[in-house]
């Protein structure tokens, strides 16, 4: 009983000091100082209570009992051990070689104990009992304690050495872990000394006491910096809901542990569609308005784009996850943006929404100039034809397949000249000259109808044939050719040489053989016109 007095006034005050911090259960910040400090705090209650009750049964000699609680009591003070060792490197706020060793020393000495606790099953490293019930130590105790002293002295002769040259209450901090770690050193001298006597309990519950007013005043600090640091974050996430709201039309906070979320509308963009600006499940919510509001084409990709695990697998590699899709709003289309983040702690989602009409037109509008510049670039000015630039291109595009062995598909080159433009131009003026070169640019589309033609010179012109064109390829010819000597003979209309050469899959390696042999058949269809005039 004299034994178990000891474990019964530390229990009590126990309570009685921390009852503030062990009644705070779950409201305490998890990873906190102040929540690793209640852990140790229930550990050491828990190792009380093996104390005392190893007083009453060591006396009632109750065999399994007393063995049990034996087990406990050590257990619990190796957990106690490794909870301190946990706390003092939160609290200390320093994260270096020091703490670390601290924290390693704490687990092996934890790993030790509950290493020669399953050995003592087979072999007393530790304790034992005897048949009458009597406790003897084994020699493992001594270890244990003897790595317990020299952690707790070397915790205390760092913090009182770093106490020295930290100001402010971090010097406080540093000076009660040290004499608490030298209170607990002398206990456990005294411990090794006396088996039986509960110097550790003693020792446990004075470096409690040291320590217990300067965690509570620790606690409260950190409650005020936390309120300020609260107002603070109000202000600024006003200030940044509003900077959003002035470039987004709604925004969506979303909770991401319970998907509830509120809204905040700075535009109507839905019409007269109410949408509730808050709600349960924002997820839910998605795929129910989903086919009121989302263009029917769009609808299955947004239904599967905001699934909460696409949107959190998306923004595992990236800050934003974007989405832009169309809505009907009073039978009109509607162009939006869905931007998504995180916030800073990664609790929640900020998903903000914009109408993007006037910038979907603006990009519109700019496409379609640079495009109708650069199809202006392409065409010729006289004829509307295209020009040599775009039959340059048109050969490269060909000569790149070609050069990566795709097999090109079917074509030929047609290369026409105009006859007698110089002498219309010198006997009847440029103006003539020009008109003859429209009307032969006529002919050629009148003809090929499906193909494009280019003018690729004062008076040359070349036409490129695929699919149906080339199919009738000779057919085209024989029509051109017809024409030309019907006008030769009428002395009417544009007289054109043309010679056509197509891709010969084995033999030919460039876009510029086929055309090379086209102009040669075009100046020997020359010659012939020549001597049928």
């Amino acid at each position: 009983m004299y034994y178990a007095s000891f474990g019964i006034l530390a229990v009590i005050l126990h309570l009685i000091i921390n009852q503030e911090i062990l009644r705070k259960g779950g409201a305490t910040l998890k990873g906190s100082p102040y929540y690793k400090y209640r852990l140790f705090l229930i550990a050491i209650l828990i190792f009380y209570i093996a104390d005392i009750l190893w007083g009453f049964l060591e006396e009632s000699k109750i065999y399994i009992a007393a063995y049990i609680d034996t087990v406990l009591f050590f257990s619990m003070m190796a957990v106690s051990v490794l909870l301190w060792t946990i706390f003092v490197a939160a609290f200390l706020g320093r994260k270096n070689v020091v703490t670390t060793i601290m924290l390693v020393a704490g687990w092996g000495i934890f790993g030790f104990v509950i290493l020669l606790l399953i050995i003592n099953v087979f072999y007393p490293a530790i304790f034992m009992f005897t048949e009458e019930m009597e406790y003897i130590p084994g020699s493992g105790r001594h270890f244990l304690l003897g790595a317990q002293l020299i952690l707790y002295l070397a915790i205390s002769l760092y913090s009182l050495f770093v106490s020295r040259t930290v100001p402010g209450s971090a010097k406080i901090r540093y000076r009660v872990i040290g004499l608490s770690g030298a209170v607990m050193a002398l206990f456990i001298v005294l411990q090794v000394r006396d088996a039986f006597a509960p110097f550790y309990t003693i020792g446990c519950l004075i470096a409690n006491c040291l320590v217990h007013v300067f965690v509570e005043e620790y606690e409260k600090e950190r409650l005020v910096r936390i309120s300020k640091q609260a107002t603070e974050n109000k202000t600024t996430f006003s200030q940044i809901a509003e900077s959003l709201a002035s470039h987004c039309d709604v925004i969506y906070y979303v909770n991401l542990q319970n998907d509830k979320y509120v809204g905040y509308t700075s535009k109507n963009i839905y019409g007269d569609l109410k949408i509730e600006e808050s709600g349960d499940d924002f997820f839910i919510t998605v795929r129910q308005n989903a086919p009121q509001i989302v263009h029917p084409q769009d609808c299955e990709m947004i239904e599967d784009a905001l699934d909460k695990d696409v949107i959190l697998t998306a923004l595992e590699d990236r800050k934003y996850y974007v989405l832009e899709y169309r809505v009907i709003v009073e039978t009109k289309v509607q162009y939006t943006r869905l931007t998504i983040m995180k916030t800073s702690e990664g609790s929640h989602l900020i998903i903000c929404v914009e109408n993007i009409d006037d910038e979907v037109k603006r990009e519109r509008e700019i496409a379609q100039a640079i495009n109708t510049e650069k199809e202006m670039a392409r065409r010729d000015e006289l004829t509307g034809v295209k020009n040599k630039n775009a039959f340059t291109e048109l050969e490269l595009s060909i000569q790149k397949n070609i050069d990566n062995g795709v097999d090109y598909l079917p074509f030929a080159f047609v290369v026409c000249d105009i006859n007698y433009l110089k002498h219309v131009n010198d006997t009847e003026g440029h103006k003539a000259g020009d008109e003859l070169i429209k009307n032969s640019a006529k002919l050629l589309c009148d003809i090929f109808s499906h193909s494009p033609v280019f003018r690729i010179g004062g008076d040359e012109f070349a036409i490129f044939l695929s699919g149906n064109d080339f199919a009738i390829k000779e057919q085209l010819m024989d029509k051109l050719q017809s024409q030309v000597l019907l006008n030769q003979q009428r002395k009417d209309g544009p007289v054109i040489a043309a010679g056509m050469s197509e891709f010969n899959i084995g033999s030919d390696h460039s876009a510029t053989a086929v055309f090379e042999r086209a102009d040669s058949q075009m100046y020997e269809n020359k010659r012939i016109l020549k001597q049928q005039q």
